[in-house]
């Protein structure tokens, strides 16, 4: 590793030590960034800085335990239950999988164990972190530390096209991500572009300082120039349902109608690779023969969503096994082997409908009340009338559930770090409805003053 990466190892460990939540910021920096990717120079592919950070921030976990500053109740939520019982169905069906378990995949993909690994791994960081980010203080500076991610992002997709890089990165003139990074396909680069909206604009509206809000905003149109660029048409779709959302949820009403504008100048006057494809995949989607024909357009999905059905009929409670999509594929299609190509629908084929289910619920707990008006005479950051990060969070589940319709996210720390943002903001907001350790003021609540320690302490309405 080079001086960058050992300075941002170190400095990430040690801090993790003494104010674990800080180290939270920096594993998901460096996970959900792919920095071993975007750097390889610097960290090289091989390196095992998620696990340091990772050790690190449990030995922090464990230190701030023996002090009484973690609350262990907040594992008694529903989101807790559902991780549990996800991440349970998961090994089991690997264990009981009705199916013949395969240890030989395709060259280039993973191993069921390798799969089954990093899942588990997700998951123990996962609950790590909804530990430690306990305070809403804590929950807004790791969303900074995300939208810092996606400025990075629009930068480098931008840099690539504006300096004549972009053959390096693009195929079939569309950009991709570095390689060996998991947002080498350009479907998942635009994920990240798609998030940039809702985030950048909702913290713009946190600020009340006009150049803050409005330099911020400013940001927005590059992420957009930054999505046409992979070629995403999914992305798209996906951004156009968040703008929706954004212009009937604004807490500025002249800047959604601005966003919205803006959104149908840029895709008119900049995105034609991305409309070609649109026109492409509709003309192709109107015979069977052409469908039959060409599988650039609809056709991988189409063949994916009815073999998965025909995999979910019958393998319902434990699937195929995890990891097993694409091996089982040939007994339910004479075509080429696809991956699943929606989310939802890998954990119930791989694992069983209960997962599918599980996997639904983060959704129906994020969204079941979207619009829901907050308590009569309820005070909110910046002297708004309702929650920005309520918005915010209500965005980036709609944005990332029409994204996910598309793609196969099982194993991608970033879904998870949405769950944990929903999961710890249901935490913050109910920890005064039970009875908890003592929570004292120590070195783990650095940052904090001792009237903001006590409103932070005080459940916030929902």
């Amino acid at each position: 590793m080079s001086i960058f990466a050992l300075i941002y190892v170190a400095v990430g460990c040690v801090v993790s030590l003494f104010v674990p939540w800080i180290g939270v910021i920096f594993y998901y920096l460096f996970t959900v960034g792919q920095m071993q990717s975007l750097w390889p120079h610097h960290f090289g592919y091989e390196s095992r800085v998620s696990l340091m950070l990772t050790a690190a921030t449990f030995i922090g976990l464990c230190g701030a335990t023996a002090i009484k500053g973690v609350n262990y109740r907040a594992l008694l939520t529903p989101h807790t239950l559902i991780i549990v019982l996800l991440t349970a169905w998961v090994n089991l069906s690997t264990a009981y999988s009705s199916y013949l378990l395969y240890h030989n995949p395709l060259p280039g993909e993973l191993t069921q164990a390798d799969i089954v690994s990093i899942f588990n791994k997700i998951i123990v960081f996962y609950i790590i972190a909804y530990l430690l980010i306990n305070t809403r203080k804590k929950l807004i500076w790791l969303i900074y530390g995300f939208a810092l991610m996606l400025i990075y992002y629009t930068y480098w997709a931008n840099l690539m096209y504006f300096s004549g890089q972009f053959w390096l990165f693009g195929i079939n003139g569309r950009l991709g991500g570095m390689p060996r990074s998991v947002y080498f396909d350009e479907n998942y680069l635009a994920m990240l572009f798609v998030f940039a909206t809702p985030v950048l604009y909702y913290i713009g509206i946190s600020f009340t300082n006009f150049y803050m809000r409005y330099g911020i905003w400013l940001l927005i149109p590059l992420t957009w120039h930054a999505l046409f660029l992979t070629g995403s048409r999914g992305g798209l779709l996906s951004l156009g349902v968040v703008i929706i959302y954004i212009f009937f949820r604004s807490f500025h009403r002249t800047a959604s109608i601005g966003i919205v504008i803006g959104l149908v100048i840029a895709v008119a006057t900049q995105s034609g690779v991305l409309l070609n494809r649109v026109d492409k995949t509709v003309e192709t989607a109107k015979t069977t023969e052409e469908i039959a024909a060409e599988e650039e357009a609809l056709d991988p999905r189409l063949i994916s969503w009815k073999v998965g059905a025909q995999m979910v009929s019958d393998y319902p409670i434990f699937g195929v096994g995890t990891g097993n999509f694409t091996i089982a594929f040939p007994d339910y299609s004479n075509t080429k082997r696809h991956v699943a190509h929606n989310t939802l629908l890998q954990f119930a084929a791989q694992c069983g409908v209960m997962a599918g289910i599980l996997y639904l619920c983060f959704f129906w707990i994020r969204l079941k009340n979207v619009f829901k008006k907050p308590p009569a005479g309820a005070k909110f950051d910046a002297g708004l009338h309702r929650d920005y990060l309520e918005d915010l969070l209500n965005a980036l589940f709609i944005g990332f559930f029409v994204v996910a319709i598309f793609l196969d996210l099982m194993i991608f720390e970033i879904m998870y770090m949405m769950f944990l943002l929903s999961a710890a903001k249901y935490a913050i907001e109910n920890k005064g409805r039970t009875k908890s350790f003592e929570f004292k003021r120590s070195i783990y609540l650095v940052g904090h003053d001792k009237e903001t320690a006590d409103e932070d302490l005080k459940p916030r309405p929902t």
